[in-house]
């Protein structure tokens, strides 16, 4: 006999209508409500596939048989300030959940950090990269001269209205090249896509939304237009001026403390820009702190040191030569650009890349393809189900490879026992309690089904609890 969940109600008390007004006992603000919750007889609510996946820290790779990291285990390092630590401790973490799935360029950084773990083993990772800078950049420069001398070749060739502007601009690349200090005009456009790329990946939720408040702020209408001064209004949300007055009244207060920025836009954008560099300088976000420092001397006209940044030569050239009447010149040009080495071809230009990197970036690049993801065994597109019956735990990396191929086409590159030791691991959790007997069952025979094999399935038994036995002994005579 199947014995089905029981469902549970529980008295809570909820909020139906703010209505600050009337008190009459239909409209309160709060009532008692009737939640029904379903448990099942091994005491737990039904395990969705969420949950399912956070076991991935007790679990090993479907295909690789190597250990996972959950994105839980991964958020909690980054909390203890893991990856400021040595690089020694790094290495030793990053070990049971082995290399080889790291994509090359990867794999080639993360085994200079190991070599210098064993020369250097209490620096952390970002004093590393910084040591590394100076020789990567020099061989790196190497790789990168013949690309720009060719596209200087062909500038050559250009019409004479094109030909200063585009020697000027890569006299500007020069110094970015070799960190030299330039004059740079500020771009709203650009400061955005950088500011919101390092916003993106903040786990802090509060300090995500005060910098997303900021950049609003920095995008509002009246700021970015030339015919309207600012309100008092914004002026005051800014710089947090008290006891705001109408122009009519207190005028030497408004004329101190407001006037002065109605039409100074640049002092109001510099002003928000600062705010974000203090909250960055207060969470230890160094990167964050850096751009919104560069931002501002680009504002103040001061020269600053800008990086370079393939995308954005690749972008400013598309745009110089953007009316040039020889589309063919301008496209060989653009190639050239195009195929420049980037941190996902070159190990040197990934170092470059993270020298400023906050360590935690650094750690996820790391350890992001020994990530734990739900792998559907029969693939959604041909009508998987989104089910625990249909979901193993497999890395990341592996499962990202997959794509939709038929699940029996990718086991056959690993060995059985693989799968085998999946199986085993997951018959511990059943005889822990922290997986049912049925899904876990449910889940083998999928794999053996869409993965053609045959599976050991003798130490994947059912539990039995003699509190649930008398339970079901109780239903059974009640029914």
């Amino acid at each position: 006999m199947k014995i089905l969940p029981v469902n549970l109600f529980n008295k809570q008390t909820r909020r139906i209508e703010n209505n600050q007004y009337d008190y009459s006992p239909d409209k309160l603000l709060i009532k008692p409500v009737l939640t029904m919750d379903s448990v099942t007889f091994t005491g737990k609510s039904a395990m969705t596939i969420k949950d399912f996946k956070k076991l991935g820290r007790y679990m090993t790779c479907l295909y690789s048989g190597e250990k996972m990291i959950t994105s839980e285990q991964l958020t909690k390092m980054k909390k203890r300030g893991f990856f400021q630590g040595p690089i020694s401790e790094v290495v030793r973490k990053l070990k049971p959940y082995g290399n080889k799935y790291l994509e090359p360029i990867e794999k080639e950084v993360f085994n200079r950090i190991e070599k210098a773990s064993k020369e250097t083993p209490d620096v952390d990772l970002p004093q590393l990269f910084k040591n590394w800078y100076k020789t990567t950049r020099s061989n790196f420069r190497k790789v990168q001269k013949p690309k720009f001398d060719a596209i200087k070749t062909l500038g050559a060739e250009l019409p004479q209205e094109y030909v200063q502007p585009f020697f000027e601009f890569m006299e500007t690349v020069d110094k970015k090249l070799y960190d030299q200090p330039i004059k740079q005009e500020f771009s709203l456009k650009e400061f955005t896509y950088k500011i919101t790329k390092i916003i993106d990946k903040m786990s802090d939720g509060n300090l995500k939304n005060r910098m997303q408040k900021l950049l609003n702020m920095l995008h509002d209408e009246n700021l970015n237009s030339n015919k309207k001064p600012l309100p008092s209004s914004f002026v005051k949300q800014v710089f947090d001026f008290k006891n705001v007055k109408v122009p009519g009244r207190k005028a030497l207060y408004y004329d101190k403390n407001y006037k002065q920025y109605e039409t100074n836009k640049d002092a109001v954008r510099i002003a928000i820009i600062e705010k974000m560099r203090n909250t960055a300088e207060m969470k230890g976000y160094k990167k964050l702190e850096k751009l919104c420092a560069e931002n501002i001397g680009m504002i103040e006209g001061i020269p600053v040191h800008v990086p370079f940044s393939n995308k954005a030569f690749v972008y400013d050239l598309d745009k110089l030569l953007e009316d040039m009447p020889d589309k063919a010149l301008k496209q060989k040009m653009i190639d050239i650009a195009m195929n420049l080495p980037t941190s996902s071809r070159s190990a040197d230009a990934l170092i470059l890349k993270f020298r400023d990197a906050d360590p935690n970036i650094i750690g996820d690049r790391l350890f992001n393809p020994s990530m734990v993801s739900l792998e559907h065994l029969k693939a959604k597109s041909e009508g998987g189900a989104n089910t625990i019956a249909n979901c193993a735990l497999a890395k990341k990396q592996i499962n990202s490879d997959r794509q939709s191929k038929p699940l029996w086409q990718v086991l056959i590159n690993y060995p059985l026992k693989n799968q085998q030791k999946y199986v085993d691991n997951l018959a511990k959790l059943v005889n822990r309690g922290k997986l049912n007997y049925e899904d876990a069952l449910a889940q083998v025979q999928t794999i053996e089904r869409e993965g053609h094999i045959i599976l050991d399935k003798s130490k994947l038994k059912k539990v039995e609890n003699p509190l649930i036995e008398k339970l079901k002994e109780k239903f059974s005579v009640l029914g």
